[in-house]
């Protein structure tokens, strides 16, 4: 059995948009999970909102053409990241134990819920939660490559 790792919107665009930070780190995350079948990886239900509004601001930014982006977020949805509801009262809860937004306290339930670890690329959010006892991880410190 893999081990189901919860991802957040910022490692998983990262797969198509080649002009951040730590993209080999989440190309490996990615192939783990799409190649070589290592882990498993969840998600909020939300992350399909994320990843949209994600694609539409590159294009936005004119980091992506319309079709690239439309290609691309099709084939982020398609890559099978299990979607799971997290429960609003548990969220609001991490939310502001953490001092984050409620979009990044559903991907603290869902981890905390399965008893796995986010991985983020998003900076902010990483730091509000780095102290000891988060379940949240940097993307730059996933290994590069196979394990």
């Amino acid at each position: 059995m893999s081990t189901e790792l919860v991802v957040d919107a910022s490692v998983v665009l990262k797969w198509q948009l080649k002009d951040e930070e730590a993209i080999a780190q989440a190309l490996a995350l990615r192939d783990d999970f799409l190649l070589h079948g290592r882990i498993s990886l969840v998600a909020p239900s939300l992350l399909v909102y994320e990843l949209t509004n994600g694609m539409l601001t590159a294009t936005r930014q004119r980091r992506l053409s319309r079709n690239q982006a439309e290609e691309g977020l099709a084939a982020l949805l398609a890559a099978g990241i299990r979607l799971i509801p997290a429960d609003p009262t548990q969220i609001f809860s991490l939310s502001h134990h953490w001092r984050v937004s409620a979009y990044d306290g559903a991907y603290l339930a869902i981890a905390e819920k399965l008893h796995s670890e986010v991985w983020t690329g998003d900076r902010a959010f990483y730091n509000a939660c780095r102290r000891k006892g988060s379940r949240v991880r940097w993307i730059g410190d996933y290994p590069k490559g196979s394990r």
